[in-house]
């Protein structure tokens, strides 16, 4: 059983070493049979230097480098030449918690009929009742479902190879919410599954939105979120009511972070 892991890297000389290290750290409880590939995505820092000298003691890592394109470029170039039978995610500013890939390869081999399974970033449980009720069993998620609430971070995601096979990938250029457009496409496909638990986690302690970085353009994400769910009307064949009501909830979130943010960050 072969597990592919793909890190796309932009000028993150100071996080990649620990994201590297929490990645085979986690693997290693379980499996050695196993490939690390990191897309250096033209960045400006000694980013590439650090991952030379990760490579001298772990054979197992790919380093890939390309121009600067974007997290959705590098994470399909990853998806392009990723060889594992489970397929996973981090991020360089993100790690994993030793018991990640334990938690969602045991997720799977209880729930034999899906394909992708998500556990929690950042959170050690989620806060919404019908969630809160969950110990160790796996919720199955519906493209509804993910349309209301986002369920699938790449850092706290796994997933099957028969996904890659089928050609779904991020959108090329698409700079925010991307995960969003990559991940409605398999929840809409394919048999999918949340688990109440903490798999992974920032290491820089930076907000998931309104604290720089590209997470910190709130109107850039939500304009990246409303094509999403116009993605989902068009093309996944959510009915017109459905659409409205996602909308107008999106836009309802979306000015929640803008208190939220100018309240904590006085932006």
């Amino acid at each position: 059983m072969l597990v592919s892991v793909i890190i796309p890297i932009y000028n993150s000389e100071a996080t990649i070493f620990r994201c590297v290290e929490s990645v085979v750290i986690s693997l290693e409880r379980v499996t050695t049979d196993y490939e690390i590939i990191c897309i250096d995505d033209g960045s400006q820092d000694n980013s590439l230097k650090v991952l030379n000298e990760l490579h001298e003691n772990i054979p197992n890592l790919v380093i890939i480098t390309q121009e600067n394109a974007g997290a959705a470029a590098a994470r399909n170039r990853g998806l392009e030449i990723a060889k594992g039978d489970f397929i996973a995610f981090n991020d360089s500013d993100d790690e994993w918690i030793p018991d990640h890939f334990a938690i969602l390869k045991k997720a799977f081999d209880d729930n034999p009929d899906l394909l992708c399974i998500a556990g929690n970033h950042d959170i050690d449980k989620q806060r919404i009742p019908v969630l809160k009720r969950l110990n160790n069993e796996v919720l199955k998620i519906t493209l509804k479902d993910e349309l209301v609430k986002n369920y699938y971070s790449p850092q706290a995601t796994m997933f099957k190879k028969e996904i890659v096979a089928c050609g779904i990938r991020f959108k090329q250029g698409m700079r925010y919410a991307e995960e969003g457009y990559f991940f409605y496409q398999i929840v809409h496909k394919y048999g999918c599954g949340f688990i109440n638990k903490q798999v992974s986690k920032s290491l820089t302690g930076k907000a998931r939105f309104g604290d720089g970085g590209l997470s910190g353009n709130l109107r850039e994400m939500e304009k990246g979120e409303l094509h999403n769910l116009k993605f989902a009307y068009k093309k996944l064949g959510i009915n017109l009511f459905l659409y409205s009501i996602t909308v107008i909830l999106s836009y309802i979130k979306y000015f929640r972070r803008i208190i939220i943010t100018r309240i904590k960050f006085g932006k």
